[in-house]
């Protein structure tokens, strides 16, 4: 019984590791079942639950934690006003969305709106505007990168995750990015956290 009941939290704390290793955000259905099977675990015993309780936050450090790095990409080298434009307080053309793409960004579809989703396959948004990529920005929606926003709107700074260099989507909406980018091998573009 506790070597089939080991091998049921190595197999299960094997898979939330290996799912959110290379992933910033996932699915509210995904995401659920992962904390129940946490807490279930929890209920086992201290070592159990220390483990549950590491992977968990080891999650969150890769998904959200910037380490303080806006100090260096805001403060120093004022990414985000590149990136917002001069349009929106910023200096240049700004980035966007299909620029964004193309540099290697991706955009996780579980962040964004229904409506948004809709717009999009309509060919009803804008990939060559900035203020698209800024909006994208305030959604969470761009994989791995923080964006601090003042209260009048503009963007304050950014700051970058773990995951902005080690993740991949699944690539579930490539006519999002058909003609668009020419993503990196493997890792694809636009769609759910892989």
């Amino acid at each position: 019984m506790a070597a089939t009941l080991s091998l049921l939290m190595a197999i299960v704390l094997f898979a939330i590791m290996g799912r959110n290793a290379y992933s910033q955000a996932m699915g509210d259905a995904t995401e659920n079942a992962l904390e129940a099977i946490a807490q279930e675990l929890q209920k086992l015993d201290h070592t159990t639950a220390n483990a549950a309780d590491l992977v968990s936050r080891g999650r969150q450090i890769f998904r959200f934690d910037t380490f303080g790095d806006e100090a260096f990409w805001g403060d120093k080298l004022q990414l985000h006003r590149a990136i917002e434009g001069s349009r929106f307080g910023g200096v240049g053309p700004g980035l966007s969305p299909k620029g964004a793409l193309a540099a290697g960004l991706k955009i996780d579809v579980d962040a964004l709106p229904k409506s948004l989703l809709t717009q999009l396959a309509n060919g009803k948004v804008n990939l060559e505007d900035p203020a698209v990529t800024l909006d994208l920005l305030k959604l969470n929606a761009v994989i791995g990168v923080t964006s601090r926003f003042n209260s009048s709107g503009t963007l304050q700074s950014v700051g970058l995750q773990c995951s902005v260099c080690h993740s991949t989507v699944d690539n579930s909406r490539p006519a999002l990015c058909a003609g668009a980018i020419d993503p990196n091998p493997g890792t694809g573009c636009v769609g759910v956290s892989a």
